[in-house]
């Protein structure tokens, strides 16, 4: 058993305080381990390879995407069995065409995307579907162009 004695100093030890140096650097080494141990966020396209086969800088490349509206869809001239619906994507500022996909509503109905530029792609139907058909079923083309700026 320990006694106490009237007297005796019970008063828990103090913590020293840090001078401005011992501070500072616990300051920075605690900002360097949230900093190291906090998720990072990266993100990067690669491109592997374009249809103008130039090489671009990384820097460059764009994902650019979008939807088309209803009612857009018309006969087609270079495939007379096919609907043609244009997608224009100026607004993505490629500097080279572009590869792009599409898909939409009803993507069996779809039969292929041809960009025709930097700015602008064609998407048709299947062989057997009318651009009146495809208007009057509001058929939406959902797509993405995958390019360079520079």
């Amino acid at each position: 058993r320990v006694a106490i004695t009237a007297g005796e100093n019970m008063s828990t030890p103090q913590p020293k305080n840090l001078d401005s140096p011992s501070r500072s650097m616990l300051l920075f080494c605690s900002t360097l381990l949230l900093l190291l141990s906090s998720p990072t966020e990266q993100s990067e396209l690669k491109i592997i390879s374009a249809p103008d086969d130039a090489p671009h800088p990384a820097p460059c490349a764009l994902t650019c995407a979008g939807a088309t509206h209803y009612e857009k869809w018309a006969a087609s001239e270079a495939y007379p069995d096919r609907a043609l619906l244009v997608i224009n994507y100026t607004a993505c500022g490629f500097a080279s065409m572009p590869v792009i996909t599409a898909t939409g509503q009803h993507p069996a109905e779809l039969g292929f995307t041809n960009p025709a530029s930097a700015d602008l792609a064609n998407v048709y139907t299947r062989a057997g579907v009318s651009a009146e058909y495809a208007n009057q079923h509001d058929w939406r083309v959902y797509w993405s162009a995958f390019g360079f700026t520079c």
